[in-house]
């Protein structure tokens, strides 16, 4: 079977409306053409925020981690540090750092010395418009207690990033795919960078 060597062509959207929007989502209903006139109405487009996530190594070579209840799969999980970028975070020069700041400090009561952005991604770019940040956080002092929304109960861990890693592999722990991506991001920033500095 050849293989066709030609340049992917866009949608054009002939009409487009917000079909439901509060706090936390907005749902944008496109009527779409392909580039040979196929009708594709409506799609929808998931209008989040962008989001962070943030993975504190201790000295030793521990991660820090939290677990919590996250209601779309019913259960409490194990995860890494993750937030939305706020409007506050906005007036900052780097929204996302900002956020990945304060979302540290708020879930954990740590701050960190240091923040390496390694890795930037679209959590879906099929039906979501926004982008995910991770950064690794170095040199963790804590600074304060946990400073948490109404709705959130988050316990801190710390597992050694090598054995998260292998249980991961194993299927031992299943954890949300951008924080797995996180995780690889930062064993990879820490093996070609000599390990913690």
């Amino acid at each position: 079977m050849a293989v066709m060597e030609r340049d992917p062509k866009p949608w054009s959207v002939t009409a487009s409306r917000i079909t439901y929007q509060d706090r936390w989502i907005k749902v944008r209903s496109d009527d779409c053409l392909t580039a040979d006139g196929t009708l594709v109405a409506p799609f929808h487009v998931l209008e989040y925020p962008d989001w962070i996530n943030v993975v504190p190594v201790m000295p030793d070579g521990r991660v820090l981690l939290v677990r919590e209840y996250r209601h779309g799969r019913g259960e409490i999980v194990l995860g890494v540090v993750a937030g939305g970028v706020e409007e506050s975070d906005r007036r900052s020069d780097d929204p996302a750092m900002e956020a990945a700041k304060r979302e540290l400090l708020e879930e954990t009561g740590y701050e960190a010395d240091r923040f390496v952005k390694i890795l930037v991604t679209h959590p879906n770019s099929a039906t979501h418009n926004n982008i995910h940040t991770t950064y690794l956080a170095l040199g963790l002092n804590k600074v304060a207690e946990q400073s948490l929304d109404e709705s959130e109960d988050v316990q801190v861990l710390f597992r050694p990033l090598d054995d998260v890693l292998r249980d991961l592999q194993s299927g031992a722990l299943i954890m949300q795919g951008m924080h797995v991506a996180a995780l690889y991001a930062a064993a990879h920033w820490l093996k070609i960078n000599g390990g913690l500095k």
